[in-house]
C-alpha cells in the first residue's frame, strides 16, 4: 500500500507543481481547470489518507527511520501543494465570483483544516526521524560490556533507567 500511495502522491505533487507553473491566461480553459481542480482535491484526499496509514503502522510497531522520513518528506512536499494549489483555486473562483462549492471543491474547508492541522506533526515526526544520533559514550559501553562479560546484572527498573537517561550514577 505504501508504494502506490507515496509514488501517486510523488507523482501529483509533480503534476500539480507544474500546473501551477502555467500562465494565469490557461486558466481560462474549463478542461485544464476541471483537471486542476481534481488534481488538487485528490493529492490532498490521498496524502490525508496516507498520513492515516503511517499513524496506524506506526501504533501497529513503526518504521525504519530512513523509510519514514521519506514518507514524511513526500507528505510534506504533498501538503505544500495541496495546499498552493487550493490558494490558486480560491483565487481563480473569486476572480469568477464562484464559491468554491461552484467551483468543484464541496467540502474545501474540512479538507484545507486537515491539511493544515497535519502539516506540523508529519513536519515535527519528519525532523525526528532525521536528526543525527546521540553520540555513543564509549566509557560506559566498554564498562558495560565488561560487567556482562563478568556475568554482573542488574534490575533495569523505572529508576535506574531515569538515573541513566539523566547521566547520573547507576
Amino acid at each position: 500500500m505504501t508504494a502506490i500511495l507515496t509514488e501517486t502522491t510523488r507523482h501529483l505533487t509533480t503534476q500539480l507543481g507544474e500546473e501551477l507553473k502555467r500562465p494565469q491566461g490557461n486558466w481560462q480553459r474549463r478542461p485544464a481547470l476541471r483537471q486542476f481542480v481534481r488534481s488538487t482535491d485528490m493529492l490532498a484526499e490521498i496524502t490525508l489518507s496516507t498520513w492515516a496509514w503511517i499513524c496506524e503502522t506506526l501504533e501497529d510497531g513503526g518504521f525504519e527511520g530512513r523509510e519514514f522520513a521519506g514518507y514524511c518528506r513526500v507528505l510534506l512536499e504533498a501538503i505544500d501543494g495541496a495546499l498552493s494549489g487550493y490558494e490558486r483555486l480560491l483565487a481563480l473562483a473569486a476572480e469568477a465570483k464562484l464559491t468554491a462549492e461552484a467551483a468543484g471543491l464541496p467540502d474545501l474547508d474540512v479538507k484545507l483544516i486537515a491539511l493544515r492541522e497535519v502539516r506540523p506533526r508529519i513536519a515535527e515526526a519528519f525532523s525526528f526521524a532525521t536528526q543525527p544520533p546521540r553520540p555513543i559514550d564509549e566509557k560506559r559501553l566498554a564498562e558495560s560490556i565488561a560487567a556482562l562479560e563478568r556475568g554482573e546484572m542488574i534490575d533495569c527498573d523505572d529508576e535506574f533507567i531515569d538515573r541513566f537517561v539523566a547521566g547520573g550514577n547507576i
